[in-house]
């Protein structure tokens, strides 16, 4: 087998390969359905661009012409680069993170990618090879999300829930990566005319439109209805308009089609709307609701950080900048919201804050421009498919640009897409002929990356891929109560120095935290940890001076670590001071804040210093009632009030946030919301308030002992002896130990053991 053979196979099997890594999924990685996909994806593109400049310098005919597709990418790239220089961040922007592996990393080997592409596949025959094996490979993540949806317990479990995430992690990505594949399904049943294949296509097809509707992604479903529909509509107004029973047949179906859609917006209180989860999932957009109130605040955040850098924008991977600054608070709802934001999940303004408009119209133009080539070589040479190839493509770029209003990009639906701009690139202008034919800048090429292979194999992939696995190891030792191992395994990982330290040092911290109240661990291990857990932290910092949730974190770590070390409050404060500065409206700030207050309050009245201690304490209130003022919908803000002010001994004044909560019609009336202001009320020794929380939690939860034995406490310290009596004959109801325990305490109310 001569060279050349073997360099074509080596792309062909590097090409097929990269179809198939959305099925790749490594549970023994962090982001098992991300990390993996995007390491492998990376190490082919490498292999295959290496094999292309190798066939390029012994062929001339693969030696690739600049084409139009290639410029506007490769522009593209220049001004995120450039945009990322200009932000004073770019070694984050050039690496991501785990959960997004994107960055400029990925771009780049993206653009090697579509080189390949526009190198390699120069006939239509090629093409449809690896749209089929793009198919194949879809089909296989689709039958992966029906046994999701048949519940089959020996098919991977959906990381969606409810929703199809299938082998790719995410309903959302499902569904844009399936929408690729349906239409390369139908771009190969019209080209392929055996019956067995056709028949292959269309119950593939059929297939994936049913994964896509369950995967519930409102964006996807809508994106997919729209492409589909034009589809039939070019089928019966144009490519089968002479076969009057499919024409007319393809009338009625769009009729109906039209006819469904608006019985079912028109019935949306149905029951057979809401007990269909696909109809009601459609039905249910509204812009009153979270998701889509949470869109809608993001992009506002969006918008006003690109009228601060209209042009180029803050650079890859730098959204949270803007987010931070601009932050909504009423996105903050309860203690369980979303309210980190790396990406403004909307195409343009995501493009606008990583490149600004130079960015959004470059990504664009590489879009949408390709499409009017494709439009202009099928309208002057005519082709028996007709204008099947441009609709089928141009569809499938709508769509895309559809589900993309409502989401980003990941590796799944990158992949498909550059398969597209790849197939593009052969219908658009090219310049540069003699230089781009010269053997001489393939053979240089090609020297450089075989110098280079080695060293970047393990740079970008290798030393990665061992930290990040590193971590589930460490992660596993903790679970396993392996603290010293766990703690080795952390060290081991941050110090391998990757670009990920960002978010080990943050899990090795949560690590560190969990040992602190372990007593039975030696606590001057313990003291060492959390310093080397407070110097990642300062390191964090140090790295990304802009990232409120580095300060946010630290401030949580201090408020947990200060017992062994009284300064870290103080130190809590200063960052304090930074991160209103970085995102003025986020509520936890000041939720922190006031716990180091109140933290170190308790400090300075130990030491009898009662003066202090007042000012720090009345600092404390003012903080969560900032937090109270930047969105008074939000139980949370008012529950941290009311344990402060139990905590501070102003118990006169929790009434008032009582009842500003049920006036706002904020159910606080919750047995673990209860329990948390209850215990405060203990710690402070507020009986009256011990006495009316336990009262109500009698009522809400009748069945549990323990509600009534601290019922009745409550009555015994304030010196109701025949309630707490009466409360404890209630207690011997449960019989057993319980009786016991009631014939006890009632022995000591009577003898006067308790009072007031």
């Amino acid at each position: 087998m001569n060279l050349e053979k073997i360099l074509k196979y080596i792309i062909w099997a590097g090409l097929i390969g990269i179809c198939f890594i959305p099925l790749i999924v490594k549970s023994n990685y962090f982001f098992p359905f991300i990390v993996p996909k995007t390491l492998a994806f990376k190490v082919i593109v490498e292999i295959i661009f290496l094999a292309f400049l190798g066939l390029a310098v012994i062929k001339k005919e693969y030696r690739l012409k600049l084409n139009l597709v290639l410029v506007l990418f490769f522009l593209y790239i220049v001004t995120v680069f450039l945009s990322s220089i200009a932000a004073g961040s770019f070694y984050f922007s050039f690496w991501s993170n785990n959960e997004r592996s994107e960055g400029l990393l990925l771009l780049l080997h993206l653009f090697l990618f579509l080189i390949v592409l526009s190198g390699f596949l120069r006939r239509i025959k090629d093409w449809l090879i690896t749209f089929e094996a793009f198919f194949a490979s879809g089909l296989l993540v689709s039958l992966f999300g029906l046994g999701q949806y048949l519940n089959l317990d020996w098919i991977l479990e959906s990381a969606g829930g409810s929703r199809i995430a299938s082998t790719i992690g995410n309903a959302g990505y499902v569904a844009g990566y399936l929408i690729f594949n349906i239409f390369f399904g139908l771009l190969l049943f019209f080209f392929r005319k055996n019956r067995y294949l056709r028949l292959y296509y269309i119950l593939g097809i059929i297939l994936q439109i049913f994964i896509v509707l369950n995967t519930l992604s409102r964006g996807g479903i809508l994106a997919l209805a729209f492409s589909l529909t034009g589809f039939v509509g070019y089928l019966v107004f144009s490519y089968l308009k002479s076969n009057k029973l499919v024409r007319n047949t393809g009338i009625i179906i769009l009729l109906l089609i039209v006819f469904f859609a608006g019985l079912v917006f028109f019935n949306k209180q149905a029951n057979w709307v809401k007990n269909n989860p696909v109809l009601n999932r459609i039905v249910s957009i509204s812009t009153s609701a979270t998701t889509a109130q949470n869109r809608l605040m993001t992009w506002q955040s969006a918008y006003q950080g690109f009228k601060e850098k209209p042009f180029l924008g803050y650079g890859y991977e730098n959204f949270y900048q803007v987010f931070d600054k601009y932050f909504n608070p009423k996105i903050y709802r309860h203690a369980g919201s979303v309210v980190w934001f790396d990406r403004a999940h909307n195409i343009i303004f995501d493009r606008l804050i990583t490149g600004g408009l130079i960015g959004l119209l470059l990504y664009l133009s590489l879009l949408f421009i390709p499409l009017i080539y494709l439009w202009k070589y099928f309208w002057k040479n005519k082709t028996a498919s007709g204008y099947l190839i441009p609709v089928i493509f141009s569809l499938v770029m709508l769509a895309y640009f559809i589900q993309n209003l409502f989401i980003f990009e990941a590796l799944v639906t990158y992949i498909p897409l550059f398969l597209v701009l790849g197939f593009l690139s052969q219908f658009s202008p090219t310049w540069g002929k003699k230089i781009s034919q010269s053997k001489k800048p393939y053979l240089v090429l090609l020297t450089i990356g075989i110098i280079i292979f080695l060293p970047i194999l393990f740079s970008f992939n290798i030393k990665p891929a061992s930290a990040n696995k590193g971590l589930i190891d460490a992660m596993i030792k903790v679970q396993t109560q392996k603290y010293q191992e766990a703690y080795d395994q952390f060290v081991n990982v941050i110090d391998k120095n990757t670009a990920n330290n960002q978010e080990y040092r943050q899990h090795f911290a949560e690590f560190v935290t969990g040992l602190i109240n372990k007593e039975d661990l030696d606590q001057a291990w313990i003291n060492q940890a959390i310093i080397r857990a407070e110097q990642g932290f300062d390191k964090q910092i140090e790295e990304k001076p802009l990232n409120t949730r580095n300060y946010l974190m630290f401030m949580r770590f201090l408020n947990k670590a200060y017992q062994f070390n009284i300064e870290r409050l103080n130190k809590s404060l200063a960052l304090a001071e930074r991160a209103v500065q970085l995102s003025p409206a986020r509520p936890q700030i000041y939720y922190e804040s006031g716990y180091s207050q109140i933290y170190l309050g308790k400090y300075y009245q130990s030491l009898g210093q009662t003066e202090k201690a007042e000012e720090l304490f009345s600092q404390s209130i003012t903080n969560m009632q900032k937090a109270i003022d930047l969105n008074d919908q939000v139980p949370e803000s008012y529950i941290n009030m009311v344990m402060v002010l139990f905590t501070v001994g102003r118990s006169e004044q929790i009434q008032f946030y009582l009842d500003k909560m049920d006036e706002l019609g904020l159910n606080y009336h919750s047995e673990g919301v209860l329990n948390r202001m209850v215990n405060s009320a203990i710690r402070a020794g507020e009986y009256q308030w011990t006495l009316k929380i336990h009262q109500e939690l009698t009522e809400l939860v009748p069945e549990k002992p323990d509600y009534w034995i601290d019922l009745a406490l409550s009555y015994a310290y304030l010196g109701q002896k025949e309630k707490a009596v009466e409360t404890a004959e209630k207690v011997k109801s449960f019989g057993g130990e319980y009786a016991e325990q009631a014939d006890l305490f009632i022995q000591d109310v009577l003898a006067e053991k308790y009072g007031e």
